[in-house]
């Protein structure tokens, strides 16, 4: 995950410190916490991509007219935004090292949204596929599968640039902190009372 961007959260408020302070002087192996600390991290990660929302519940972009409009006619549906396939949601995972855990993805493609920007694409040549209807000598210009395809043809395409827009699903906001102490609360209460 190092190799990719990632997002360094540290625990500042007091109420998160001290509850840190303390997982720490309990002395005993903290790694049972920090998984669950990373597991719960993951799940609130995943959740945001469920109610297309970032942290602090702020909702996500709406997907822009012309994508919308295609993917209603593939029947894909516009309210599933970045998880069509689930690659991206399913790629989030976390590691715990012996005082830390972190969160992230191998993914590239999370980067652009999860702080948005601009994709350049440049001249290029591509072909295409269609299909020809000999009965009626007509051709169905809109792009086939090449499976599905009769004809092929090179078409160009101009440069252009593509906008993203920022759709985080990565970070911490308060109530990922309050569930966090709850989280060391708990751990600590279970090192006190012999529950671990």
């Amino acid at each position: 995950m190092a190799a990719h961007p990632s997002i360094l959260v540290e625990v500042d408020d007091a109420d998160g410190a001290a509850t840190f302070a303390r997982v720490a002087a309990a002395g005993d192996d903290p790694s049972s916490f920090l998984h669950a600390v990373g597991g719960y991290l993951l799940t609130s990660t995943q959740r945001r991509f469920e109610t297309r929302t970032g942290p602090g519940g702020k909702p996500w972009p709406q997907l822009a007219p012309r994508t919308a409009r295609e993917r209603v006619k593939k029947g894909y549906g516009t309210t599933n935004i970045l998880r069509r396939r689930g690659l991206l949601y399913g790629s989030y995972t976390y590691v715990v090292s012996a005082d830390a855990v972190e969160e992230g993805t191998n993914d590239p493609r999370a980067a652009i949204h999860q702080f948005g920007g601009e994709i350049r694409h440049y001249a290029r040549s591509q072909r295409i596929y269609q299909h020809y209807s000999a009965k009626t000598d007509v051709y169905d210009r809109r792009p086939r599968k090449k499976s599905k395809s009769n004809f092929a043809r090179w078409i160009e395409i101009g440069e252009h640039t593509i906008t993203i827009p920022a759709r985080p699903a990565l970070g911490i906001d308060d109530d990922d902190r309050k569930a966090i102490v709850e989280t060391g609360d708990n751990w600590l209460a279970g090192v006190v009372g012999g529950g671990r």
